[in-house]
């Protein structure tokens, strides 16, 4: 499923384009157009690691030009059609344009250098960064790749103020978005830092990551997940903070509703009839530093006739 969303991501007036496997991480969702060799981007990004060096070819091999930190902002012109693996991450190499000083340069990145994206306030930098890759053997005997993620809290002079690790699997879930939240209620927060990842079709599920920020560091918070299959079925985890409705200092509460249903017997009908439906609460404390479980309770229970 990956391989065919990244490939209609570049199919363009019937051109396929050459990507790393991970560069859809980055690019998708972000409105790309195409020329002739190459991917038109014209997209901002930031840096995401301590250091990272631009060349004057799109190459490891290429002749270093300069050096960017953390928290640096670039402008991504183009995608070449040179691709690398560093850190099990396999991307393009990208034409970019930044500012040193008052000069106005240019240069090649590889774009696995960059953050998948970050939101800010006045002050504050959140940044998702795609870490590493690496192989994990499941219970099977398969292998399947693992993606570590960190998130990073810069302040305004880009130093790096707190950041976490999680590891997922989203590797048929390239679509993500990012966004600051709030505290919601939750004592010693000042802001609650949320990333979605997508496969953006039916089947694949949407994840949901929370991080809080306590004005000192990161923590890391319960998560949630949907997925829609069409109508036979649905799965969907709802969280309800202390600030709203339902909600109660203290506490985290999660919804979790699921519905199956089955497609009509009558051969001249496609009609969806529901089956089943359930709903259940899982209740979590919060202190202002950590999240405990305390219990899950069936809410509703519903057996429809056949």
């Amino acid at each position: 499923m990956k391989k065919i969303v990244l490939l209609l991501l570049l199919l363009v007036s019937g051109a396929v384009f050459a990507q790393g496997t991970d560069s859809g991480l980055w690019l998708y969702g972000k409105d790309v157009g195409d020329s002739d060799d190459t991917v038109v981007i014209e997209k901002e990004g930031i840096v995401g690691v301590a250091n990272c060096y631009v060349r004057d070819v799109p190459s490891t091999s290429g002749k270093l030009v300069d050096s960017l930190q953390l928290g640096k902002r670039v402008m991504v012109k183009k995608l070449t059609q040179k691709t690398q693996k560093i850190k099990g991450i396999d991307m393009n190499w990208v034409e970019i344009q930044y500012l040193s000083g008052t000069t106005t340069k240019k240069g090649y990145l590889w774009l696995g250098f960059l953050a998948l994206d970050f939101k800010t306030t006045n002050t504050l930098s959140f940044l998702t960064v795609l870490e590493r890759v690496s192989a994990k053997k499941e219970e099977d005997g398969s292998v399947s790749p693992e993606y570590v993620l960190g998130i990073k809290v810069l302040d305004q002079n880009n130093a790096l103020l707190d950041s976490k690790e999680i590891r997922k699997d989203i590797n048929d879930t390239p679509y993500h978005k990012q966004s600051l939240m709030g505290n919601y209620g939750l004592q010693n927060i000042q802001n609650l830092y949320r990333i979605s990842f997508s496969g953006g079709v039916y089947g694949i599920p949407t994840y949901y990551f929370y991080f809080g920020w306590t004005g000192t560091k990161l923590l890391v918070l319960p998560e949630k997940m949907s997925i829609v299959k069409a109508a036979l079925y649905s799965y969907n985890e709802t969280f309800i903070f202390p600030d709203e409705p339902g909600g109660k200092p203290g506490y985290i509460f999660k919804i979790i509703e699921e519905s199956k249903g089955r497609i009509s017997a009558n051969e001249d009908e496609s009609e969806i009839i529901p089956t089943e439906n359930e709903v259940w609460k899982e209740t979590y404390t919060w202190d202002g530093e950590k999240v405990i479980f305390i219990k899950k309770s069936l809410q509703q229970k519903e057996l429809f006739k056949q």
